[in-house]
């Protein structure tokens, strides 16, 4: 089965396979990195990390638009829908969904989540998305987090093909933190996410991979915005 990966800078990606297109983190409009506009994403599902405006920026407009359903924590789930989203998949951490294209589970992340109106966020989170059941590919979202030890445990619990960690540092965890998630997490590529969209977050996405590379063996994926990647 052949899933393909397009990143548009930030944290905002695509998963298509076949008829699915799972949108991650739609950040388009207001993201400088971003290579398309919000109105040209139209995916059958949205999943959602945390509150943050450059992770959710373009949620409503976009459910409205193609009708998708939006999973994410509760908190977050219960504010767009007062919003105007018109279909929402609640859920919070360790809990799983089954849907058109496979498996959706909730995992713990740190950071913090809220929205620009001040509104709670709920607590952030990160997704282990399988696709296509027996014989797909698992990848692992890590969204906006720190490095935790329960990483290792993830990556025990499931054999991920792709993980999306970030690098970007200042928010999140930066470049050695993530070659240590890497190596926690055993995942056969990674995609550095959450860097260079603004001056706090600057990294060196090629020598992020170098350094992966040499110290895991692990294949990195340092793609630009506008750039796909098939499992």
């Amino acid at each position: 089965m052949s899933i393909k990966i397009l990143y548009h800078g930030h944290s905002n990606l695509e998963i298509h396979s076949g008829p699915h297109r799972i949108q991650l983190d739609p950040f388009y409009t207001g993201n400088p990195l971003a290579d398309i506009p919000a109105d040209q994403a139209n995916p059958t599902h949205i999943l959602l990390s945390h509150a943050h405006s450059d992770h959710t920026g373009d949620t409503i407009s976009i459910a409205k638009r193609t009708n998708a359903p939006i999973a994410a924590n509760y908190e977050i789930c219960l504010y767009l829908q007062k919003h105007g989203a018109p279909s929402i998949l609640p859920m919070n951490h360790g809990g799983g969904i089954n849907l058109p294209f496979g498996r959706a589970t909730m995992t713990i992340a740190f950071h913090t989540s809220s929205f620009d109106d001040g509104a709670y966020g709920g607590q952030p989170a990160g997704w282990i998305i399988e696709m296509g059941g027996a014989g797909g590919k698992t990848i692992y979202f890590a969204g906006d987090t720190a490095l935790f030890s329960d990483m290792k445990l993830i990556g025990e619990l499931w054999n991920i093909d792709l993980a999306c960690l970030p690098i970007g540092d200042n928010f999140t965890m930066g470049p050695a933190h993530a070659i240590k998630a890497a190596q926690f997490l055993k995942p056969k590529h990674v995609l550095p996410i959450h860097y260079n969209t603004f001056p706090p977050i600057t990294q060196d996405p090629q020598k992020f991979a170098t350094d992966l590379l040499a110290q895991t063996g692990i294949h990195p994926l340092p793609l630009k915005p506008g750039e796909s990647f098939t499992l």
